[in-house]
């Protein structure tokens, strides 16, 4: 190989399969004796020179022949075409006498007079082709937007006229101009990388592991630039890269790339830059917001013309956009520190600190010379402010300004605190832990040590291990108690939560021991509620239901005045507690919409769990997994796995009760898993409670009655008391078949105890079917009689009303009595039938088969043997949604979609999508 430069580095590409396949084309072409020429675009730092090392790498049975241009000889003629053709320089006397003339003139003088110019393109060009006949051959011009005119016309000059030669020709260069840098070239312009791609470059360059919440702010402000990427890391300590230590604002961009940029901003006039500097500085500011922080009347739209013309920015509505987001960071730390600072203090001055607290506070501090005591308080309270109107995130940003602005070391640390938990709220935990990190160190004496462990008790919450959060939420009571009561009161509250997801009683009565004590009349409804509704929840956990009846009422009345979103979520518990399920999906719904108001992104999941539990109380299927699927997005999206776990759980009985056994079961073993791993209790609890239900829907009673009779005795992290009381009608019923009737009395009667307190119609009608199925053939009709008329009146719970019509219907066919068994039975089977219930759905058809009544069409049968995914995705192609509509609605991909399309086609012997709606027309 020849004139090929050793590799600029030992980067490895990521992110570039495309742009790689498109270079080994070009060079199987050359191999293949079909030349290829390409132009290999994009703006510094994105790789060019980096793919051109990697085609060279690739082409070891090549002739490589390298030159790049340099600006200092951009202006000296036929500089590019020597550094190019230097190695072979013994092989141009091989040409024929006037070309290699005029190839010699042009290297050794620089100077072709210009009857000479098409003499010398030529000579090139049959060089490149007769060194392309002994192997061949590939050449590399980089930055060619760079070279000199003359040479890069002839390089163009042959690129455009390769034909059935072994020659490859690849040109680098920027993309700054409209007009192309090689005209009449393939051009593959390169863009900036993905996000995953990028993560990978920043570990790759980085010397220790790199923190999550450091690595997306490296990656967000890398703009997709890998050069730009490694700068970044390459100017960060350890301490930082690891999360420790407050990352630099803005980061330091890489030399090459501010010099990249520096001629294009220098070129500009002087009022152009000062107007383009304060759009660096603020990113969000409008035009006319730019033009008053400007403060000079002789300053119009107009200056932003020249930056137009020269396509450096452009202006989108009122807002000026950036050609390369890298250009505006380069602009803006080109600029000397005084006049960033001068900007700073300008557009702050241009806002308005009420409608946009945030934004004010941080222009405020960036243009403060150093830490300042009252500047400090002033962010501090637009923070606050920030909290009702621009949200969470606003206001966390604000408080962490705030905190570095702030000389004392225990108030910097109380900042830092808000600044977590408000990133905590937004959905962004790494963040949240790593400003929690900070303010530790600082957090001594007074409210501060406990005010960090309660922050850190809630992450864990729903984080971690559950026992251990309520271990320190408990902890954290003690220490907030002799400075902040309503503080401490939270405390307490949040290790109830932690002690009830864990399924911990004893853990559960002690944080509302505790709290007993605390409450106080006079206190705001949010306090009150939050107060009464442990109140409440102690009660029903240890079996007083007619005691907790009174406190989960008053929470409902408290919250009509309250609309915090952690406490109508409390609410919505309440509600669920009481057999409410009209209460719990408003409270929830409440609860979602004031958190998404609020910007509180991490509390949207949590709320969702609940609004779940209501609908699939009232068999309201499709919602309740739509709901799921997306409550389960957002919890791994606001990094909460025990929320994530819990909904994976609901989905789990989801698919138990539509008879998707396989998906149930898949379901189960993760909450299973991931249940263990963190003491999970109640969503360990419920996917039991699923395949629970998936046996007696497949006819297994004595497998059901072994998992609930199991659930019944579980401990925390395995079990859960409510979970205990709702699955009593289904333990009544695998009981009952199994012959176990005393132990099903006694599950019955505290189920009994819960129904008449709450007076739920649906628990009192689950009650009388369970007393149906254990008294005696000749007084059971009664009881069911009761539980149907009850089902009637509730009205919301179809599914269970479907359920108690099967049961009867078995029982009076036992009996004898076909008629009456047939009329309940052909009930259960339309009922089921409609929610896409297969399993009980065949336990209704062979009751009725049993009982001679065979009536029954082929297509319902064949559609009944659908999964639940593949009904959803038939009825949606059935109303004409395209397969990319499908999967973006049931969070799946196309290509998932038209793998169960083809199920579905085989199942209901069916070819086309229009025979699918015939089907379900």
């Amino acid at each position: 190989m020849f004139g090929i430069s050793p590799m600029t580095s030992s980067v490895r590409l990521r992110g570039r399969d495309a742009e790689q396949r498109a270079l080994a084309v070009a060079l199987g072409d050359a191999r293949s004796g079909d030349s290829a020429s390409l132009l290999v675009s994009g703006g510094p730092g994105v790789g060019k020179t980096a793919l051109l090392d990697h085609a060279c790498a690739t082409a070891s049975d090549f002739t490589v022949l390298r030159a790049a241009g340099v600006p200092s000889e951009s202006d000296l003629d036929f500089a590019g075409l020597l550094r190019l053709l230097r190695p072979v320089m013994d092989r141009v006397n091989e040409l024929p006498q006037p070309q290699s003339d005029v190839l010699w003139q042009a290297l050794r003088t620089g100077r072709v007079v210009e009857s000479d110019r098409f003499t010398l393109s030529v000579a090139l060009l049959d060089l490149l082709c007769l060194l392309g006949r002994t192997k061949p051959l590939l050449c590399c011009i980089d930055d060619a937007q760079w070279l000199d005119a003359r040479s890069l016309d002839a390089f163009a000059f042959a690129a455009r006229r390769l034909a059935e030669d072994s020659v490859a020709i690849a040109f680098a260069a920027r993309d700054n101009d409209a007009k192309p840098v090689v005209p009449g070239v393939s051009r593959l312009a390169i863009g900036p990388l993905s996000d995953n791609a990028m993560r990978t470059v920043i570990t790759d360059r980085a010397v220790c592991t790199v923190h999550p919440t450091v690595e997306e702010q490296v990656t967000r402000a890398a703009h997709g630039n890998p050069l730009a990427a490694r700068g970044f890391v390459d100017t960060l300590t350890a301490e930082q890269l690891a999360g420790r230590c407050p990352l630099p604002e803005p980061l330091v961009l890489d030399e090459t790339l501010l010099e990249a940029h520096t001629p294009a901003i220098r070129a500009l006039p002087e009022t152009t830059r000062e107007v383009l500097l304060l759009a660096a500085a603020d990113p969000e500011a409008g035009v006319d917001t730019l033009i008053r922080a400007a403060g000079d009347p002789q300053v119009s739209i107009s200056a932003f013309t020249p930056a137009e013309d020269e396509g450096l920015v452009r202006i989108e509505g009122d807002q000026v956009r950036f050609h390369d987001p890298l250009l505006r960071e380069a602009l803006y730390q080109n600029a000397p520190l005084i006049r960033r600072r001068e900007a700073h203090a300008l557009l702050a001055a241009a806002l308005d600190a009420e409608r946009e607290p945030s934004r004010h506070a941080r222009h405020r501090a960036a243009a403060a010379a150093g830490p300042n005591a009252k500047l400090a308080v002033e962010l501090a309270g637009a923070a606050m402010a920030a909290r009702k109107v621009e949200g969470h995130i606003r206001a966390s940003v604000a408080f962490e300004r705030a905190a570095e602005l702030t000389p004392d070391p225990r108030m910097r640390s109380c900042r830092l605190s808000y600044a977590a938990h408000d990133a905590w709220l937004s959905g962004e935990p790494q963040r949240a832990a790593a400003l929690l990190d900070r303010a530790q160190p600082f957090a001594t004496g007074g409210r501060l040590p406990g005010v960090v462990e309660l922050l850190r008790g809630h992450m864990e919450l729903l984080t971690g291990n559950t026992i251990d959060a309520a271990e320190s939420l408990l902890a954290a009571k003690g220490q907030l108690l002799p400075h902040d009561r309503e503080l401490a009161i939270r405390a307490l509250l949040r290790a109830a939560d932690a002690a009830s997801l864990a399924g911990d009683p004893m853990r559960h009565a002690t944080a509302a021991s505790e709290l007993a004590k605390l409450g106080r009349r006079d206190d705001p409804p949010e306090l009150q509620l939050g107060v009464t509704f442990l109140e409440g929840c102690e009660a029903s956990f240890r079996g007083d239901y007619a005691g907790s009846v009174g406190p989960l009422r008053r929470v409902l009345e408290l919250a009509e005045h309250v609309n915090e979103p952690a406490e109508l979520v409390w609410a919505s518990i309440a509600g669920l507690r009481l057999g409410d399920l009209r209460q719990v999906h408003t409270l929830a719904n409440r609860a979602i919409s004031a958190a998404r108001r609020r910007g509180a992104l991490s509390v949207v999941p949590q709320a969702m769990e609940f609004l779940v539990y209501s609908q699939l109380w009232t068999r309201r299927f499709p919602s309740a997994a739509n709901n799921c699927l997306t409550g389960l997005r957002l919890a791994r999206e606001t990094g909460q796995p025990n929320c994530a776990t819990h909904h994976l759980a609901a989905l789990t009985l989801v698919s138990a009760i539509q008879g998707d056994a396989e998906t149930c079961r898949a379901r189960a073993r993760s909450v299973a898993e991931q249940a263990s791993e963190n003491s999970l209790g109640l969503p360990a609890a419920m996917s039991t409670w699923a395949l629970a239900v998936l046996d007696l829907a497949s006819g297994d009673a004595a497998r059901a009655f072994s998992r609930l009779r199991v659930l019944a005795h579980a401990g925390p992290g395995q079990g859960h008391p409510t979970m205990r009381l709702l699955t009593a009608p289904y333990f009544v019923e695998a009981a009952a078949r199994t012959g176990e009737i005393a132990q099903a009395q006694r599950v019955l009667a505290g189920y009994r105890h819960w129904a008449t307190a709450t007076g739920s119609t649906w628990g009192l009608a689950l009650h009388a079917r369970c007393q149906g199925l254990l008294s005696k053939p000749e007084e059971a009709p009664e009881h069911f009689e009761e539980a149907l008329r009850l089902h009637q009146a509730n009205g919301n719970d179809a599914l269970e009303h479907a359920r108690t019509e099967l049961l009867y219907g078995s029982m009076l066919r036992r009996s004898r009595l076909p008629g009456q068994a047939r009329e309940h039975l052909r009930e259960a089977q339309d009922t089921f039938h409609r929610f896409g219930t297969r399993l009980w759905l065949k336990q209704a058809r062979a009751e009725l088969r049993a009982l001679g009544d065979l009536e029954r069409s082929e297509e319902s049968g064949a559609a009944d043997e659908l999964t639940v995914q593949q009904r959803e995705i038939a009825r949606l192609v059935a109303e004409g949604a395209t397969n990319r509509e499908i999967a973006a609605h049931m969070f799946i991909s196309p290509r998932t979609v038209e793998y169960h399309l083809r199920g579905i086609f085989r199942k209901l012997n069916i070819r086309s999508r229009v025979d699918l709606t015939r089907f379900f027309r």
